[in-house]
């Protein structure tokens, strides 16, 4: 048998520390002896700043594999990964760079897509790529913050500052305390009326409570007859729909004609646009009466005082809106369709005023009484008359949370209104009592409005219902209302569309 001596084990021990010394330290620097495993794809991104070789590659933070290699192609950073074998890599996976922490290495995070999405192949490209902004990119966004506030404040102080400026300060204090003083004294006044509104309110909601399926069990009554109606008079129905077709032919030959007249009023506009920017040189350079009062300093006081009045202003000519509408109605009874052109002005949200135009198949009906005497007996004659058959509406309307009451000329003669809204407005129950002639009953009006969508809506209901001159009538109809910004819209994607000669 060998035998070592003691200087001998000594060496050999010291030779197999130093074989495990090297193989742990290569094995630590990513170093891999023989084939390495798994398979290679490869990334294009704009920028890779920060993003080293070997970095990891994970996926929902875990790692499944590291950078092989970066290199430039076509101006874009080529990055090759090595995934591990037993990691699939969905086509439609999303490739991030991302950071560890907030000044940690960079590693490639792979998002997964479709769990059923086809695997990506060995060597493939992975084509959905994510950057977000890096810090440099964000350094230099921040400093021209800055560099803007910096001159924001500089300005500030320009005008602040000094004696003026701490004048202009104290009179828009003042004007503050001035406003909070009054809306004070408003509320002080106002605070036992502002208490029995709060009182009719709760007595309505209550009323409303007890009666609400009252008033549900006959909406139900209303909508079944309405569709028995449907269904016995499909054809009709027809005809009326011809005729709200051929109404929609007008409006559109009047959206035409506005158009033409768009197209020639824009070479005019341009003209007018020159006009200005030539005096607006000259305003910046001080020439003229109007320049010189643009530069002088002394305007700055007016102009702190007349700021609050001017932003009110404008406040209200902001909320102030325009709706332009038609509807038609067909009424079974007439077998004919009754048509409304409307123009609803709101200068506030719980305020606005209803402008009508209506063409009535059946115009205004009056009854004539007339008594012949002949040998001692005296006959009683009736005559029905019919009037013109245009009719207008004006009338003034305001709303209290779901409720609106509207009041003025209703087709021609003096009537009153109300609106109850549901389901967010979508449906609305209105009621319109009007023309109170004692001989035919006053014209009373009931009926559902239910919105298809923000411009169009149906509506039925039952029309002159207590008339003495046997002129009640179903109706079922459809209608439009657009906004004055739906308008200004449509003109101008409709000029857009028209070829430039």
């Amino acid at each position: 048998m060998l035998k070592l001596s003691p200087e001998a084990k000594v060496g050999i021990f010291v030779l197999i520390g130093i074989i495990l010394l090297v193989y742990m330290s290569l094995r630590v620097g990513g170093i891999q002896f023989g084939r390495q495993e798994g398979y290679e794809i490869f990334i294009k991104f704009d920028s890779v700043a920060g993003l080293d070789k070997d970095a990891s590659v994970r996926v929902a933070g875990v790692e499944v594999g590291r950078v092989q290699g970066i290199t430039l192609q076509n101006n874009k950073a080529k990055v090759v990964l090595r995934i591990s074998a037993d990691v699939k890599i969905g086509r439609d996976f999303t490739a991030v760079l991302k950071t560890k922490g907030l000044l940690g290495e960079r590693y490639v995070e792979l998002v997964p897509g479709s769990p059923n999405a086809p695997s990506i192949e060995p060597g493939g490209e992975l084509t959905r790529i994510t950057t977000y902004t890096d810090m440099d990119k964000l350094i230099t966004i921040l400093n021209d913050v800055a560099v803007d506030i910096k001159k924001v404040s500089g300005s500030l102080a320009n005008v602040l500052g000094g004696t003026e400026g701490e004048a202009s300060l104290k009179n828009i204090v003042t004007n503050i305390e001035d406003i909070t003083e009054r809306l004070d004294n408003i509320v002080k006044t106002n605070d036992e009326k502002f208490g029995t509104i709060m009182t009719n309110f709760e007595a309505f909601s209550v009323l409303l409570k007890e009666k609400g399926p009252e008033i549900t069990d006959g909406l139900q009554a209303v909508s079944d007859n309405l569709n028995e109606v449907i269904a016995e008079n499909r054809d009709t129905l027809k005809d009326g729909f011809g005729n709200l077709k051929a109404a929609t032919a007008k409006l559109g030959d009047t959206m035409d004609t506005i158009n033409k007249l768009a197209k020639n009023v824009e070479p005019k506009i341009d003209e007018s646009v020159n006009g200005i920017n030539s005096i607006v040189k000259k305003i910046d350079k001080g020439e003229g009466t109007l320049g010189k009062l643009v530069n002088d300093t002394t305007v700055h006081d007016n102009f702190n005082k007349t700021l609050t009045g001017i932003n009110s202003y404008l406040g209200k000519v902001e909320s102030f809106k325009t709706f332009i509408g038609y509807r038609g109605e067909y009424l079974f009874d007439a077998s004919d369709t009754k048509s409304y052109l409307s123009l609803t002005l709101q200068p506030k949200a719980d305020k606005y005023y209803l402008l009508e135009i209506i063409d009535d198949p059946r115009g205004k009906k009056t009854t004539t009484t007339t008594d012949t005497a002949v040998a001692g007996t005296t006959t009683t004659t009736k005559e029905v008359k019919t009037s013109d058959s245009l009719k207008f509406s004006v009338q003034v309307a305001k709303r209290f949370k779901d409720l609106a009451l509207r009041g003025g000329i209703i087709e021609s003669t003096g009537g009153v209104g109300m609106d109850y809204y549901m389901f967010k407005d979508r449906l609305r129950f209105t009621f319109e009592a009007f023309d109170f002639d004692k001989k035919r009953n006053p014209h009373l009006k009931a009926g559902l409005r239910f919105s298809l969508n923000k411009y169009f809506f149906i509506t039925g209901g039952y029309d002159d219902f207590v008339s003495k001159l046997k002129l009640a009538s179903p109706y079922l109809g459809i209608g439009f209302h657009f906004e004055d910004e739906d308008i200004k819209y449509l003109l101008s994607s409709a000029s857009s569309a028209i070829p430039k000669q």
